[in-house]
């Protein structure tokens, strides 16, 4: 009877050794250990986790990993609904660590998926209404606005966490590019090319005009130059000639590889 019972034992122990399994977590990880008995003793969340080395667990031994690094999640925010009704579409960055050394209270209290459980329908609710109080233009446009959302964002939600004593450091909030559809993009685009137009031909009209006054008033002081010297048309005009012959010569006398023609020093008088 006592070899028996030893052999018993012997198998026992054999298929204890056999059904183990060895539990290694990735570095910045730690492993959480669920124990599930089959027969004896009981179950539970080991309150110490796995996160360096390995540890032997039996077969109904269940074990989830959680990192221990910082993680961002996204929230992306499609056609979102803006106080002018024009929709924008943007995402939303969270940026967390789980606390080291508290995964067994974290999957405890707040299971393996603690972020969709306890923080992600506030989060996205808290992200609605700051963003909704401003205009689409605002949004797209204006950094200032955007830095702001994230600020008061941030601190909302940081303080719901510490009510809940969530074992999440929540380390930053920040915002991506703000965007509204692709037709009020197009439509903003024609918009501004052609208000450049008219700024253009507005720029080349004002020139022109600016041009024609400056002809008129080099010709009311050509003539009163004329006046004032006595001068007949022929003699303000051979005066004019000269003047432009000198003109090339300054243009020309530092640089020997340009030839240059002289005109005729008796300009051709206007047929009266």
């Amino acid at each position: 009877m006592k070899k028996l019972s030893s052999f018993f034992l012997l198998i026992s122990v054999t298929a204890g050794m056999t059904s183990c399994y060895r539990v290694q977590p990735n570095p910045g990880e730690e492993s959480v250990l669920v124990y599930k008995p089959f027969i004896f003793g009981h179950g539970g969340v080991d309150d110490v986790p796995v996160s360096t080395g390995a540890t032997w667990c039996v077969f109904t031994t269940e074990h989830k990993e959680f990192p221990i690094t910082p993680i961002t999640i996204t929230e992306d925010f499609t056609n979102m609904i803006p106080s002018d009704n024009t929709p924008v579409s943007f995402s939303v960055y969270l940026k967390c660590q789980v606390q080291k050394g508290k995964t067994p209270q974290l999957y405890k209290d707040f299971s393996a998926d603690w972020y969709e459980h306890s923080l992600q329908a506030s989060f996205r609710t808290m992200v609605r209404d700051k963003a909704s109080a401003f205009k689409m233009f605002d949004l797209a446009s204006k950094r200032e606005i955007s830095a702001q959302l994230e600020k008061d964002i941030y601190k909302d939600i940081l303080e719901y966490a510490t009510k809940l004593h969530l074992p999440v450091d929540l380390l930053q909030v920040s915002i991506g590019a703000i965007t509204p559809p692709e037709q009020v993009l197009t439509e903003t685009k024609n918009t501004a090319a052609q208000n450049q137009s008219i700024l253009t031909q507005s720029a080349r009209a004002n020139a022109e005009l600016a041009r024609k006054q400056a002809e008129i008033n080099k010709a009311i002081a050509d003539q009163a130059y004329k006046n004032q010297m006595g001068m007949t048309v022929s003699e303000y005009l051979q005066l004019r000639h000269l003047e432009i012959e000198k003109e090339k010569v300054e243009l020309i006398k530092d640089n020997k590889n340009i030839s240059i023609i002289f005109g005729n020093a008796s300009p051709v008088l206007p047929i009266k």
